[in-house]
């Protein structure tokens, strides 16, 4: 009798929390994932200019050369430039003498 009175102090009573719905709990974990992919995607798709961003240059033109190499066209000013971009560097390739005109921004309908 001494030792079950012992025994019973001596080990933890064991709290009941509530139930947990499992099937919900993993439904809900998938919607809020999902959310987070489809949100990134969107907004890597709007390319939004970075907070604060300058107005005096901008990418006016791009043509990816091979899987990491790209010609762009970049707009300093008034001034255009000819740039070679590689993953070790990037190389001045020359100043335009005609500028191209800035791509126009397309205006998507509301969703």
């Amino acid at each position: 009798m001494r030792h079950a009175l012992l025994l019973m102090m001596v080990t933890p009573a064991f709290a009941q929390g509530p139930e947990i719905d499992w099937s919900s709990w993993a439904l809900s974990s998938l919607l809020v994932i999902g959310l987070l992919l489809v949100l990134g995607q969107v907004l890597r798709r709007l390319k939004l200019p970075a907070f604060g961003g300058n107005r005096q240059l901008r990418v006016i033109s791009s043509l990816a050369l091979g899987h990491k190499e790209k010609l762009v066209v970049v707009q300093v000013g008034e001034e255009q430039w000819l740039l070679g971009i590689t993953p070790q560097n990037i190389n001045h390739l020359g100043k335009l003498e005609q500028p191209l005109s800035p791509p126009e921004v397309k205006k998507q309908p509301p969703l």
